[in-house]
């Protein structure tokens, strides 16, 4: 093989693969074509333009992620049960949804599912309503899991002999990734963010189990499996995740057609049809930049007391810690920060929201 060009290499290696039974390829990559693809990269580029390895396995699964295909024991094609896009309700997603409406993808969903965590900013929410008239291909299902900013703020300021009280924060409620910091200055780290999971992955799921017609308990039938379309575009490939679940398989059709996060912003310019939604994240996320943080303190003055009310209530009161805790990187009270300055925090955890938090959520979060 290596007389081949890459072209015929490729062609060989596809010739020969063999299809996976049931293919849960949760990750629809062959990993021979992605090695592939690494090295052809490595090769191609000169020695002083050599990314690291993140970037470079990132550059290669992007070109690697090509449509999936299934198949049963036999070998013989078959289709998921379901296919379900998880709607995020920020530009990417639905950029996929109204593509899907307009007939731009190979396949439709059957589903839509938006999963409110009750902090959602007040554009999201509606976004939501204007996609539920626009999208007409499929219904669009809003599934929730409780309050994530009461829940919150009951963890921090229970109540002697409540429920709340009883328990640890983190066994209370889904942490989201708020920063820490000792008393009196000192190294600021994050607290285990388990947020996305418990608001947003868990009630998705059920909600697709329920739709299968799978009752509380029961497995999932072998013989079914749901393919879900998550709103990952090629600059947040690293953001890619296996899905956890055998009757769950993962597809990101944006990257498939290697389209950017600017390529869906001029997809909106182009078409002229659409509104162009905000970056959808909690209103309070600690992902946030300072360019968010600036731009809901001037537009969104309600969510903006929203966030610092909530940033106010959390400094003391979590069980199981002993340091300050923060919405913003820099440790700081929220409504003390002035984000005129440029990147007042950027030494703390890099110059910018990409490089920092690039691979912490799974494309069901917003961030």
């Amino acid at each position: 093989m290596a007389n081949l060009g890459y072209k015929e290499q490729g062609k060989k290696r596809a010739a020969n693969q063999k299809p996976v039974a049931g293919v849960k390829p949760g990750f629809a990559i062959n990993p021979e074509q992605m090695e592939f693809e690494r090295r052809k990269l490595l090769e191609e580029m000169s020695t002083k333009l050599k990314p690291n390895r993140k970037t470079l396995n990132t550059m290669a699964a992007v070109a690697a992620t090509k449509e999936p295909e299934y198949f049963d024991e036999e070998g013989n094609k078959r289709e998921p049960t379901m296919r379900v896009l998880s709607l995020g309700a920020g530009v990417q997603s639905s950029c996929l949804a109204l593509m899907a409406q307009e007939g731009l993808t190979k396949h439709k969903p059957d589903y839509m599912i938006f999963a409110d965590t009750g902090w959602e900013p007040s554009f999201v929410y509606e976004h939501v309503e204007y996609l539920k008239k626009a999208v007409t291909i499929c219904p669009l299902i809003t599934v929730e899991r409780g309050n994530l900013r009461e829940d919150l703020i009951k963890a921090a300021n229970p109540i002697k002999g409540s429920h709340e009280e009883s328990k640890s924060f983190a066994g209370r409620v889904p942490n989201p990734p708020l920063f820490a910091a000792r008393p009196g200055g000192g190294r600021v780290g994050m607290l285990y963010r388990q947020c996305t999971h418990d608001y947003k992955v868990i009630p998705i799921q059920k909600k697709m189990r329920e739709l299968l017609g799978i009752k509380p308990k029961h497995r999932v039938k072998k013989d079914m499996f749901v393919e879900q379309w998550i709103g990952i575009s090629t600059d947040e490939a690293m953001r890619m995740k296996k899905a956890r679940m055998p009757w769950l398989t993962s597809r990101w059709p944006l990257i498939e057609m290697k389209m950017s996060r600017a390529d869906c912003l001029q997809w909106y310019r182009d078409i002229k049809k659409h509104p162009m939604p905000g970056k959808s994240s909690c209103i309070g996320c600690p992902y946030h930049h300072n360019d968010q943080w600036k731009n809901m303190q001037k537009n969104y003055p309600k969510d903006w007391d929203d966030a610092c009310e909530v940033d106010d209530k959390i400094r003391h009161g979590l069980k199981n810690t002993t340091s300050e805790l923060f919405l913003h990187k820099s440790a700081k009270p929220l409504r003390s920060i002035d984000f005129q300055a440029p990147n007042p925090q950027a030494s703390l955890f890099g110059e910018t929201f990409d490089e920092e938090f690039a691979d912490e959520c799974e494309g069901l979060c917003g961030v």
